[in-house]
């Protein structure tokens, strides 16, 4: 059996869709599977955002979080993060 290592980026997604299902991976628990998947850069502030979802108990409790700015975001950004978020807490 041979093991890829993949640096998970929108791009390497993309390549090596192939070898995995993506519905499975759309279907996480988990925000950060779904920040990569709709465009969003493997790094820290991914990483944080979705620390953040997997820690909080509600949608208000993410976008009055403390650890990160998240009215400095894109409207687009923002309207993207917002449907990524509604599949958590609705």
């Amino acid at each position: 059996m041979t093991t890829i290592i993949v640096q998970p980026s929108l791009e390497n997604l993309q390549q090596f869709s192939d070898l995995f299902d993506i519905e499975k991976l759309l279907q996480s628990d988990r925000a950060l599977p779904w920040l990569l998947a709709n465009g969003w850069n493997y790094d820290d502030e991914s990483c944080l955002i979705a620390n953040i979802v997997d820690e909080s108990t509600s949608l208000d409790q993410v976008w009055e979080s403390d650890e990160f700015d998240f009215k400095a975001l894109s409207d687009k950004d923002q309207e993207k993060l917002h449907q990524i978020f509604e599949h958590f807490y609705l």
